[in-house]
């Protein structure tokens, strides 16, 4: 466990190095790999039902400063999309309940918080750098993928995320 956090330490730092602009970045990668695992109250989520809703997973750690400053972004992203077939899945990796919960409550958000107690999902989603994130589509392929922090309710990403959602049926 201690080998893979500063294998994610490291890539931040090789991150932070980079001055780029960021954005979402259509995947190229393999196929959507599982991701089940339970939230703050003990209830198991998988990303298999939520088939017809496009879902942002967010892979941060409540010890990482990029993490940090983009989950307020993402609370208004899913202010912005309430009414449409949308869910943020925020991945916690290895941190205890109580330092998540406590974080949660400091910057009032109320999207979904997995926790990644052990590290399978982070190695299945091969994340080497806090934060990763991907948005998969309605039909559970992911379509982007991002390394490092953004605002998630500006235009272009908001553009991205609106564009993948199922038509609305009249």
């Amino acid at each position: 466990m201690k080998k893979l956090l500063l294998l994610v330490v490291l890539g931040w730092v090789v991150l932070l190095g980079t001055a780029q602009a960021r954005e979402l970045q259509p995947y190229k990668g393999a196929a959507t790999p599982p991701l089940v695992l339970k939230d703050l109250s003990g209830k198991t989520h998988n990303l298999k039902d939520y088939r017809g809703q496009v879902v942002l997973i967010n892979f941060w750690a409540t010890w990482c400063p990029p993490c940090r400053a983009e989950m307020p972004s993402m609370q208004r992203l899913k202010e912005k999309m309430a009414d449409r077939p949308f869910v943020i899945l925020a991945v916690d990796m290895g941190e205890t309940e109580d330092a998540v919960q406590s974080y949660i409550r400091e910057i009032k958000t109320d999207f979904t918080v997995l926790m990644d107690k052990d590290g399978h999902a982070l190695k299945a989603w091969k994340v080497f750098a806090f934060p990763t994130s991907y948005v998969v589509d309605a039909q559970g392929k992911i379509r982007y993928g991002l390394f490092g922090s953004i605002e998630w309710d500006e235009a272009d990403s908001v553009g991205k995320i609106t564009g993948l959602l199922p038509p609305v049926a009249n």
